[in-house]
């Protein structure tokens, strides 16, 4: 490879494709400079540039895990992984570059805090990014029982917080079966009572599942009848604050909350 060409590693918009893609980037054994990440393709391609399609390997992304919980700690991880989680072609690129920055030894404390980084102030923000929609994921899901005594949820979120969302619910609904659905990317988190959950494509789920043709228990009709009726006439006419109420609740949530969907 001549010298002046750069290497782009085409990664798996996930978190196991972008830790994949910075395992890869080091085996290279190249300057960092010339290698970059990316989980979308380009409009345009780069000059003197050579593409290479990085397939996710669990092996190489629990590598990855281990060296960035021991040398950063688990709240500068936790942060990686949430940037990993946002909707921006520029995360993959953003998350390697922090890494390498913060493997340098450059940097004390950490590595988040060295906003004088483009790179790491980019990946913080979009960590943040993330954390939120997580946050008011966490708030605003709405589970549902369906007939046979699954809970079932449904979601749209800006960002991939489905798996850290699923962490959050299997911690406190240990014994529960149930099920989220991401609408935007068609893809379920499945959590058998008692048992370790796992992710799954729309491709595989059943077609019920996938057309939204599920019955409900009778039971819970009545609860969800009960809540809306509860929510509509608790508030004060004279008090409403519309402008507010968007700010602390954005609409394109509201689609997914029992409190809001007339029957």
């Amino acid at each position: 490879m001549a010298d002046n060409e750069n290497i782009v590693l085409r990664c798996e918009d996930s978190l196991e494709g972008i830790f994949t893609g910075i395992y890869e980037a080091y085996a290279l054994r190249m300057p960092h400079e010339c290698i970059h990440l990316q989980t979308a393709e380009e409009e345009n391609m780069r000059l003197f540039t050579v593409y290479r399609t990085v397939k996710p390997d669990s092996i190489k992304t629990e590598k990855v895990i281990r060296t960035l919980r021991t040398r950063f700690g688990e709240k500068d991880y936790m942060a990686l992984c949430l940037a990993a989680a946002a909707s921006s072609m520029e995360k993959a690129e953003a998350i390697y570059k922090t890494v390498v920055w913060g493997l340098s030894g450059r940097c004390r404390g950490s590595i988040l805090e060295h906003l004088t980084n483009d790179d790491v102030r980019r990946t913080l923000e979009l960590s943040r990014s993330a954390g939120n929609e997580l946050h008011r994921m966490k708030q605003f899901l709405r589970f549902a029982e369906l007939e046979g005594g699954v809970l079932y949820a449904v979601i749209a979120p800006k960002d991939n917080v489905l798996p850290m969302l699923t962490v959050h619910f299997a911690d406190r609904l240990p014994m529960e079966n149930f099920a989220i659905c991401d609408e935007n990317r068609k893809l379920y988190a499945i959590h058998p009572a008692g048992k370790d959950w796992f992710l799954m494509s729309g491709q595989h789920m059943p077609p019920r599942a996938e057309k939204g043709e599920l019955t409900l228990t009778a039971e819970e009709e009545h609860y969800q009848e009960l809540f809306r009726h509860f929510c509509h006439t608790i508030s004060i006419e004279d008090r409403k604050n519309l402008k507010l109420q968007q700010n602390m609740l954005p609409l394109r949530f509201r689609n997914y909350m029992v409190e809001f969907v007339e029957k």
